[in-house]
Parts: structure tokens; C-alpha cells; sequence
């Protein structure tokens, strides 16, 4: 008998000891919220980027499962993306797809954000490369992926630099169609299709450099 009682506590204690630490495992709302970048084109408890929506007040308006399905397929709510003002111009801007982070993950993501407008502590940047803050606020990751974050309708440039040089990303950035003149093969929602990316001629070219540069250090 004592050892059954023995048994049993020994079992309970480790299940405990389990599932304490795979709750801390997760890491919380506010680092999530860095972690994926998110902070880079929201705004969120009056600090973040402006490329998105303000989430400030996002918690008044929209339900949990809402905010949710938004993170995993942006698409089903706005097809065509959102208006955005960008220098003076009008501009659709398409929310990239994070389909492939775990359920737990959005769910604590989604949690977090909903609690706004609730005062929060202030949330600070994360220390990103100058390039990789380009490449995010001139919306190339709505078509680009790096390293599991971005659209997937471009080529994945997680490792661009290990085949193209400085010279060559620079002219693509500019124009595009040098490299591919009828555009590149896309798969979307199980057709193919020749996708050309938009010439980006009237950036800066310190801007330019900076991008490509960050981009060729991709290996």
C-alpha cells in the first residue's frame, strides 16, 4: 500500500513539475508580440510601427477568435489588404500570413493583444537590423519570407545572399524585371501564376543599399 501512495505522489509531483514548465516554456504576450515582428507595423499600447493598424483599442472591437483568425490568414478578412497613407499616396498593404506558428503560440498572441485598451507597460524594440526595419516597413515581407516570417507569393530570401551578389539585389529592388521579364512562377490557392514584382525605382538609394545590403548578408 505504501508503496502505491508512493507511486502515485511520485507521479503527481512530476506531472506538476511537467506542466509548470511548459507553461513557462511559452514565452509572454508582449514578447511574442516582438518576436514575430508585430511591433514592427503595429502600434500597440501607443508604440510600434504605422505600416498596420493601431491595436490600441482593438480589444472594443473585435472578439478573441476574431484577432486569431487574423493572425493566421489576414486574408479572410481583408482580401485585398488595408488603406494605408504612405508618402502622401494611398497604398494597399496585405498583412502577411503566420500559418505556421503553433496554435499555442496564437492563442497567448491573441489573448495578449485583446486585453487593449488596458494600460500596459511600455514595449521596446527589439534590436533589428537597419536593413531588415526597410525591408519590413516598404512592405517586401507581404510577399517575402525570411526565416519563417512573411508572404509566400515572392521567393523566399532566407538565403539570398548565398547565390546573389550586392549588384544583383540591388537591380532586382529597382527593376525587376532585368532578372525576369514575364515574372516568376507563384502558386496561389493551387494555381500558378507569373508573378512581377513592382518596380521600386524612386527609392532612396541610401535606403536601397541599406536593404540590399542586409540581404546579401542572408547565407
Amino acid at each position: 500500500m505504501k508503496r502505491y501512495i508512493f507511486f502515485i505522489m511520485t507521479f503527481c509531483l512530476a506531472a506538476i513539475f511537467f506542466i509548470s514548465n511548459f507553461a513557462f516554456a511559452l514565452p509572454s504576450g508582449p514578447k511574442l508580440f516582438k518576436e514575430y515582428y508585430c511591433i514592427d507595423c503595429h502600434t500597440l499600447g501607443h508604440q510600434g510601427g504605422t505600416v498596420g493598424p493601431d491595436l490600441s483599442y482593438i480589444g472594443k472591437t473585435k472578439s478573441l477568435s476574431w484577432i486569431k483568425a487574423q493572425i493566421f490568414h489576414p486574408g479572410s478578412h481583408f482580401i485585398l489588404g488595408t488603406k494605408k497613407k504612405i508618402n502622401g499616396k494611398i497604398y494597399l498593404v496585405r498583412m502577411p500570413g503566420f500559418q505556421a506558428i503553433p496554435s499555442s503560440v496564437a492563442d497567448r498572441l491573441a489573448g495578449y493583444i485583446k486585453t487593449f485598451p488596458y494600460k500596459r507597460a511600455n514595449l521596446a524594440y527589439p534590436k533589428l537590423p537597419e536593413g531588415l526595419k526597410l525591408f519590413r516597413a516598404d512592405n517586401c515581407i507581404a510577399c517575402h519570407r525570411i526565416n519563417g516570417i512573411g508572404g509566400t507569393v515572392g521567393p523566399n530570401l532566407s538565403h539570398v545572399g548565398k547565390t546573389k551578389s550586392l549588384s544583383w539585389i540591388e537591380t532586382q529592388i529597382i527593376d525587376p524585371k532585368v532578372h525576369f521579364t514575364y515574372g516568376i512562377p507563384a502558386t496561389i490557392n493551387g494555381h500558378t501564376y507569373l508573378v512581377i514584382m513592382p518596380r521600386l525605382k524612386s527609392i532612396p538609394a541610401s535606403q536601397l543599399n541599406t536593404i540590399a545590403k542586409y540581404l546579401e548578408s542572408l547565407k
